[in-house]
């Protein structure tokens, strides 16, 4: 027994030996295929870290102004462009890079975020995207396409795409992002003060909303336009637009209770009665419904008072009434979107009126502006020089692309790969070419 005690010995110890040692292979297998996924930076010298330029643009440009009729469709301005027509359409992003500059985002945060359903994982590789993971989207399918395309555009729009930073992130297609103080990055149409790991995109609006029968938003531009100031009709003569003056003189909404029936019943109550009321609640079940009560957008421009109210987050249609001739009434907005921080509510300068949550000063306020006509129509002046004529132009919406790239890519400490290696050695692709991916959809 005395000589059979050190075998046993030595075979537990080569048990335990040879258990130590799968261990570390097998997490050394796993640590190189995470690893192979991404590449980190080589930090930037603090007097060279790359930062967005802000000058205006220089080699005999210096002078260029931003025009709408010339630059309002162009989605490829350089980022010196961008910068000088849009100064207040970054804010958003700014912040959102502020929060990271100590602690930048790794692969780890990223990766700790799953992607569920209505969500899409991408890289952005030398100016092109690649989809890596795509959620289950029963009703957001079509919001997803859209804002890939949109995203799309603004990449190959752009001159200089293959210099823009590589990125890899998450964005979801939802109303607002789960999970928004989680330590991992995600992209969201809104978001609400104190959601620090949500950094704001345009919405899928920009590209086209066939659920509520709104189509290309360059269309909706037209369409809205053609209101205001005219056009030429199909036999070559002018149609004119529709003066100021000339519009009804009522406060017009439509829309469903169901998605925020503590704001939008007030506004309800408040304008029941009232002779400058033209607010309809619709069903988007029942089609005889739609039929009687669905109002065109662009005939929301028809009317001198627009009301703008959030539903599950934000709404949508925002965006649209502001590309109107007309005064928006927004209660105060609790869920931002890229382009609020040139929202005005006082002032000469004021571009939309504010009114409190539960609109008891509406009637008051819109008697004030049927009262003083002038007022109102500086209102509607000023929100179409400033949204219509510049932050809610097509090129905004791609310079505000390629500004989030480079933002989020300042604060990311590694760099994606589009090849990861299996155990194996071999390479596997991580992601599909946006344009492959497009046409299996």
């Amino acid at each position: 027994m005395l000589t059979q005690k050190p075998s046993f010995r030595f075979l537990a110890t080569g048990a335990i030996t040879s258990l130590f040692v799968l261990t570390f292979l097998l997490f050394a297998h796993q640590s190189r295929d995470s690893a192979s996924r991404y590449i980190l930076k080589t930090p930037w010298p603090a007097q060279s870290k790359p930062e967005c330029s802000t000058s205006t643009p220089q080699n005999g440009s210096d002078l260029w102004e931003f025009k709408v009729e010339r630059d309002g469709q162009n989605h490829g301005l350089s980022d010196q462009q961008c910068q000088s027509a849009f100064p207040k359409l970054f804010v958003e992003i700014s912040k959102s890079a502020g929060l990271k500059r100590e602690a930048p985002l790794s692969y780890k945060d990223l990766d700790s975020r799953e992607v569920e359903d209505g969500m899409v994982r991408a890289i952005i590789d030398r100016g092109e995207l690649y989809i890596v993971d795509f959620g289950a989207m029963p009703v957001t399918a079509s919001r997803a396409r859209a804002t890939l395309n949109s995203l799309q555009r603004a990449l190959s729009a752009f001159p200089d795409r293959q210099h823009l930073p590589s990125i890899e992130f998450i964005f979801t297609t939802e109303d607002f992002a789960p999970n928004p103080t989680a330590p991992g990055p995600i992209w969201s149409y809104s978001k609400r003060d104190g959601d620090d790991s949500v950094w704001l995109m345009p919405d899928f609006g920009y590209w086209a909303w066939p659920e509520v029968q709104i189509g290309p938003y360059h269309e909706v531009r037209r369409r809205v336009t053609a209101i205001d100031q005219g056009e030429v009709a199909a036999d070559g003569s002018l149609v004119p637009g529709m003066a100021f003056e000339d519009k009804k003189k009522q406060l017009v909404w439509r829309g469903s209770l169901a998605t925020n029936p503590a704001v939008r019943s007030k506004l309800l109550k408040a304008a029941v009665g009232k002779s400058w009321a033209s607010v309809r609640v619709i069903d988007w079940d029942d089609e005889n419904d739609i039929r009687f009560n669905l109002l065109p957008i662009e005939d929301h421009c028809r009317y001198m008072f627009l009301a703008h109210t959030e539903g599950r987050s934000f709404s949508g249609r925002g965006k649209y009434l502001l590309n109107c001739h007309s005064v928006v009434f927004s209660h105060r907005l609790v869920w931002k979107e890229a382009h609020h921080a040139a929202l005005v509510s006082s002032g000469p300068e004021a571009n939309y009126v504010e009114v409190d949550m539960e609109f008891k000063d509406l009637s008051r306020k819109i008697d004030y502006l049927i009262d003083n006509p002038q007022v109102a129509e500086r209102i509607a002046d000023n929100a179409v020089r400033t949204f219509r004529d510049r932050y809610l132009t097509p090129a905004a919406e791609s310079c505000y692309w390629r500004q989030l790239i480079r933002q989020y890519a300042s604060v990311s400490d590694f760099e994606p790969v589009l090849f990861s290696t299996n155990r194996d050695g071999k390479k596997k692709a991580r992601g599909v070419p946006f344009e492959t991916w497009l046409l299996m959809r």
